[in-house]
């Protein structure tokens, strides 16, 4: 089971030392009469070496790097170069690299395999650096892969499978609760949302120690493997991608990977809440009241605002057994966060200013921005139930804010909390310079450089 953690690019991307091969591209930053625009080319020399020159735009942020990386890695896939090799010129090599990375990746498993693969492409820079870029991106496009992979394929039994695989490859710790234990132990909601599925739902701990004794910064992770949404039932335009209400804890585990692959000294726990959403004779109702873990009851008014019920779970099994120094959710938890973001921006609720201000830094850093929500108790009002201690749905008005509240009524008073509402930048249909249509495996890079800034 080892090779689904070797996700396998479009073509290799590999260090030198030296420019060689049959194309050499060079990265400019200067514009001329034939390089005009962001990734215009101009191409000398013969069929045996051609030089491309490639214009980076006169953008001024770090990412007309990633984006000249991105469509350097379009034009060797559809070219297909015998070799190849990159001069980072004037480019900050890192991020040329990272759009390198995640340009080359592509799902394409399912696919006949083509006539002509490229092959690898070489990059002049620091080897210590290389290195360090490769893993982080090899970790996010894991995500990515992962996240793809339709239900027929991953449910909450057999990302369970792997995530034990995963640990046994990765150094980590691995516990897998079931459904039982989970009932068993009062986790309501999560087993309410996988109950009418025939694969039931799964709560997955992984554990990295770090190289540092203290604390763990704990991920939560939603895992809906696929949301149909429950007897709430989605329409027939709604349904489709919805393979991708997985990536909230796709995310977590590419961090995991990263951390453990870089040694990064801070513990880090991911808490993977996996369920699947469906409509059956066995499925929950609306007008049901749930007890969750935290011993909180919920009445539910839409089966289809399911994510934030097995992050209730989650969130209060962290807090009750995990000891955290602070926790991260990551969810693409509502329509609401994409209607006011669209794909630029994920929503970030958090009670706490200096770890905001850590994360937003490192978003602007990555290019997986965020931007805060309010938490104004106001929102709140929208979640009284008269038959429940809290309602898991206020309607549509202030719908992004709504359902963060709802999980911040299951964070322990003073316990530093943040949620990621990544409806809108876990996926783009349309792709992107540096992205191929499909998922981003945001938060990866985000967190990562967070982590590592972590005092």
């Amino acid at each position: 089971m080892e090779e689904i953690f070797d996700i396998a690019n479009a073509f290799e991307i590999c260090h030198a030392d030296a420019l060689t091969g049959a194309v050499i591209f060079h990265v400019t930053d200067q514009q001329s009469v034939l390089l005009k625009k962001a990734g215009d080319m101009a191409v000398s020399g013969s069929d045996e070496q051609a030089e491309i020159t490639i214009y980076a735009g006169n953008e001024k942020t770090q990412d007309r790097w990633r984006k000249t990386g991105g469509r350097i890695a379009s034009w060797v896939k559809s070219h297909c170069p015998k070799s190849a090799s990159v001069d980072c010129g004037p480019a900050n090599c890192r991020e040329l690299l990272v759009g390198l990375f995640l340009g080359a990746y592509e799902f394409s498993k399912y696919k006949e395999a083509p006539k002509e693969t490229p092959r690898p492409l070489c990059v002049v820079m620091d080897k210590a650096e290389f290195d360090e870029v490769k893993i982080i991106c090899d970790a996010q496009n894991m995500a990515r892969e992962w996240a793809h992979e339709p239900a027929s394929v991953i449910n909450p039994v057999t990302l369970a499978d792997r995530a034990e695989s995963f640990a046994q490859v990765y150094g980590l710790n691995c516990t897998v609760l079931d459904d039982e234990q989970l009932q068993k132990m009062g986790a309501g909601a999560i087993v309410a949302v996988g109950q009418g599925s025939k694969t039931p739902s799964r709560m997955i701990i992984l554990e990295y120690p770090g190289t540092k004794p203290g604390k763990p910064v704990v991920l939560v992770g939603k895992a809906i493997t696929f949301d149909s949404g429950g007897l709430s039932i989605k329409t027939t335009t709604g349904m489709p991608d919805m393979k991708y209400d997985k990536c909230g804890a796709m995310a977590v585990l590419g961090i995991l990977r990263a951390a453990a692959q870089l040694k990064l000294e801070t513990p880090v726990t991911g808490v993977i809440c996996a369920a699947e959403n469906m409509p059956s004779d066995k499925a929950y109702r609306p007008d049901d009241i749930l007890r969750s873990l935290s011993g909180k009851t919920i009445e539910i008014k839409s089966t289809d605002a399911e994510g934030r019920l097995v992050l209730a779970d989650g969130l209060t099994y962290a807090q009750q057994n995990l000891d955290p120094r602070c926790i991260i959710d990551y969810a693409t938890l509502t329509g609401a966060c994409v209607v006011a973001f669209g794909h630029t921006r994920a929503g970030c609720m958090c009670t706490d200013d200096e770890m905001f201000s850590g994360l937003f830094a490192a978003g602007e850093k990555t290019q997986e921005r965020i931007w805060r929500l309010p938490s104004d108790e106001d929102y709140l009002e929208r979640l009284k139930s008269s038959e429940a201690d809290i309602k898991n749905s206020g309607g549509r008005e202030g719908g992004v804010c709504t359902a963060g509240m709802f999980l911040k009524s299951f964070i322990n008073e003073g316990m530093p909390w943040a949620h990621m509402d990544i409806a809108g930048t876990a996926y783009n249909n349309d792709g992107s310079a540096y992205f191929v249509p499909g998922s981003t495996g945001f938060g990866v890079r985000l967190t990562i450089d967070w982590l590592k800034n972590l005092q």
